[in-house]
């Protein structure tokens, strides 16, 4: 109930507000959804350098050689003896551990240069994109 003297919005009023929050959503979501993928490239990386301290623990341990080309779960992960990764990287993308030997979404690929000299973790973001440091 309104009392004597006592107004409420007009039509125009709430069409203008309305309009307004449909604005400022229309600049926010799109930017809320581009960090969520941030956030998972930034995972990515840290799970890559991850992988990149253990596979250098494993070289030093063994004479400067880097471990065979595959999945490195377990020759350097957890259940290697010994581990050099204590708790195995979580994909991003997908429920579960990251596959070093797949090139899919929020995976990280392993690959061992000829003679074993080198290697290169090569990261896969958003749709497998490759993602650089």
């Amino acid at each position: 109930m309104f009392r004597k003297g006592q107004k409420g919005f007009t039509l125009i009023e709430l069409l203008i507000v309305i309009i307004i929050i449909g604005i400022l959503a229309a600049i926010a979501i799109p930017m809320f959804l581009n960090q969520r993928v941030k956030a998972k490239t930034a995972s990515l990386k840290e799970s890559s350098h991850t992988l990149q301290i253990g596979i250098q623990s494993y070289a030093v341990d063994n004479g400067d050689d880097y471990p065979a080309m595959g999945d490195l779960v377990g020759v350097i992960g957890p259940t290697a003896d010994p581990a050099q990764i204590d708790k195995w990287p979580q994909n991003a993308w997908t429920p579960g551990d990251i596959d070093t030997s797949s090139v899919e979404e929020g995976n990280v690929f392993y690959d061992l240069a000829a003679g074993g000299a080198s290697y290169e973790l090569i990261m896969h973001g958003a749709k497998g994109a490759v993602v650089e440091f």
